[in-house]
C-alpha cells in the first residue's frame, strides 16, 4: 500500500494536516509535509531502539498532534501500535503492555508516573519515551527517555520497503482479561469505499475527533480522514463548550 502520507506531503505541503488546539494554550498545527516529516523521525527513533518489521510499540495519552505522529510512524516503520486506555489502573495497563510484547513505550508526560511506577513488570520493554514534557513543564522520570528531544536530534528513517505496521485495540475485558484485537490497514478498501461515498466524504472536509484515540471508533476514523487528505482537528480530551468553539472556529464538517 503506498505512502499516502508522503504523497499528500508531496502534492499539498502547506496544507494543514492536524490541528491541536486547547483553551488557554497555544495553537499546534503541522502541515502535511510538518506531520510527514515528525513521523519520519519518530519511525527512525524506533528503529534506533531495534524495532522493525513486526515489532510491537504501546502508546498512551489524551489525543494530541504528537498522538497523531506517532500512529503514522509506526505504520511507516512497520510497527503494530497499540493505544492504552489511560485511565487503566496499575495492574491493567502493565498487563496490556506486557502482553501485547511491547518493546517501546510513547507515553504523555501526565501519564508517564504511570510507567515509572509499572516498570518492573515490563521487562520486555526497552524503551520509554515520555512526549510533551516541555509543553506540560513535567520532568522527565529517570531512566526514560524525552521523546521530543530524540525526535529532534535524530534524521528521518530511510525506512525502504515495509509492510504499513498494524494497530492493536484491547477489549475491555468484561469476561476476562483484555484481548488484543489486530487491525491490518483501515479495513476492506470496497467496504471503505462504500462508507465514504456513503456518508459523502471529501478531501476538503474538516474533521474534528473527539472521542479518545485510543477508542476503536475514534482511532479508525481519523485514519480514514488521513487517507482521504483532510485536515484533522483533534479535541484534547472532550467538552461541550470547547466543541462548540472548535467546530465554529474550524468550520468542522
Amino acid at each position: 500500500m503506498p505512502d499516502l502520507l508522503a504523497m499528500y506531503a508531496a502534492a499539498h505541503p502547506d496544507k494543514p494536516a492536524v490541528i491541536d488546539d486547547r483553551p488557554g494554550e497555544e495553537q499546534v498545527t503541522l502541515s502535511y509535509a510538518e506531520l510527514d516529516e515528525r513521523a519520519n523521525r519518530l519511525a527512525a527513533v524506533m528503529r534506533s531502539h531495534g524495532l522493525g518489521q513486526g515489532a510491537t510499540s504501546l502508546w498512551c495519552g489524551q489525543n494530541s498532534a504528537s498522538v497523531v505522529a506517532f500512529v503514522n510512524a509506526a505504520r511507516k516503520a512497520g510497527v503494530t501500535a497499540v493505544p492504552l486506555n489511560y485511565r487503566l489502573a496499575d495492574d491493567e495497563a502493565a498487563y496490556v503492555t506486557d502482553h501485547c510484547d511491547a518493546t517501546l513505550v510513547y507515553v504523555d508526560a501526565p501519564y508517564a508516573a504511570l510507567f515509572d511506577r509499572i516498570q518492573p513488570q515490563l521487562p520486555k520493554v526497552v524503551a520509554v519515551l515520555v512526549f510533551d514534557a516541555a509543553r506540560w513543564s513535567i520532568p522527565v522520570p529517570e531512566g526514560m527517555i524525552d521523546a521530543d528531544a530524540a525526535e529532534a536530534a535524530i534524521e528521518p528513517a530511510a525506512l525502504g520497503e515495509v509492510e504499513p505496521g498494524d494497530v492493536m485495540i484491547y477489549t475491555s475485558g468484561t469476561t476476562g482479561k483484555p484481548k488484543g484485537a489486530l487491525r491490518k490497514g483501515i479495513g476492506d478498501p470496497s467496504q471503505v469505499a462504500a462508507m465514504v461515498q456513503q456518508i459523502g466524504y471529501t478531501p476538503d472536509d474538516i474533521y474534528l475527533t473527539t472521542g479518545p484515540l485510543y477508542h476503536s471508533g475514534p482511532g479508525g476514523f481519523m485514519g480514514i480522514a488521513q487517507a482521504l487528505g483532510q485536515t484533522v482537528v483533534v479535541q484534547h480530551k472532550f467538552d461541550p463548550e470547547d466543541w462548540l468553539r472548535l467546530v465554529e472556529r474550524y468550520a468542522a464538517t
